[in-house]
């Protein structure tokens, strides 16, 4: 991966592990939906400047805004009922196997095999987080919307890298996207929570401000970088938010530092540095 890239991707896998945080302790759904209304006001001027979609690009927008929908609705099932630290790991861990084969699928991309063994080493790791026994007993709706959560990132990375992709560039697509998404996904709040959710938004303005700020970055981070680099390698090394979240975990949420832990965050750290060492295939 482009150094640039690689250094930029772990400052966006700190925002995001951050703004993630965030969501567990706070509101769930209420936080997701305010700190999309904080980045689509900071996004929306520059509509007015970026080229206008062309129908192809707008095809590729709608498939990703139900994508995105789906990660965050089936994001907030999973921490309104399991720790962060073994929610967060499970929906982020299965994320580069997910990509890599629907990359294939849709756009023959398949990374060459020192990437491939270094996303495995990553996935590894991050599950190694996520059995860890010492975060008690973890439900089956909990693993299942978390893996669904897995899913939809994977499919709207690759549905992303397509659109940024296109002749408008990927500015137009990251400003189109970020401001429908997030409005569409309010409205899609505002139905399932109803007005209790303006209540919590408006109690919890602070969080929802800062993690709207903090999204915005860490996701216009991620589509610059899938803009110039191969999707499974920017998927796996935006998981080095896992490592972040284990250190939020532990220092601000009171989480076990065990010994699986250390040696799992390890794995983590040696998959990013190959990818960041190897070129694309």
């Amino acid at each position: 991966m482009d150094p640039r890239a690689a250094l930029l991707m772990l400052l966006a896998g700190l925002l995001h592990a951050s703004w993630h945080a965030m969501v567990k302790t706070g509101s769930g759904l209420a936080i997701l939906a305010g700190m999309g209304l904080v980045s689509a006001a900071l996004t929306l001027p520059w509509l007015f400047v970026l080229p206008m979609p062309s129908g192809a690009t707008w095809l590729i927008i709608l498939a990703s805004l139900v994508l995105h929908a789906g990660y965050k609705v089936s994001l907030a099932m999973a921490y309104r009922s399991a720790e962060f630290g073994r929610s967060y790991p499970i929906a982020r861990g299965t994320v580069p196997l997910f990509a890599t084969v629907i990359a294939y699928l849709t756009l023959r991309q398949l990374p060459g095999l020192s990437q491939f063994a270094a996303i495995l080493i990553i996935a590894a790791g991050i599950l190694g987080l996520a059995v860890d026994r010492s975060h008690g007993r973890f439900s089956r709706s909990a693993l299942l919307a978390a893996i669904c959560a897995a899913a939809m990132v994977a499919g709207y990375s690759v549905t992303d890298a397509a659109g940024t992709r296109q002749a408008e560039g990927w500015g137009s697509f990251t400003a189109w996207i970020i401001v429908l998404d997030s409005l569409s996904f309010f409205a899609v709040a505002l139905v399932l929570r109803g007005s209790k959710m303006l209540v919590e938004i408006r109690a919890a303005r602070m969080s929802v401000g800062i993690a709207g700020v903090l999204g915005l970055t860490s996701f216009a981070v991620f589509l610059w970088a899938l803009s110039r680099n191969p999707i499974a390698n920017v998927v796996a090394f935006r998981e080095c938010s896992v490592l972040f979240a284990t250190l939020i975990g532990v220092l601000f949420l009171g989480e076990p530092a065990t010994r699986r832990r250390l040696v799992c965050a390890a794995s983590i750290a040696v998959g990013l540095m190959l990818i960041a060492a190897l070129k694309p295939p």
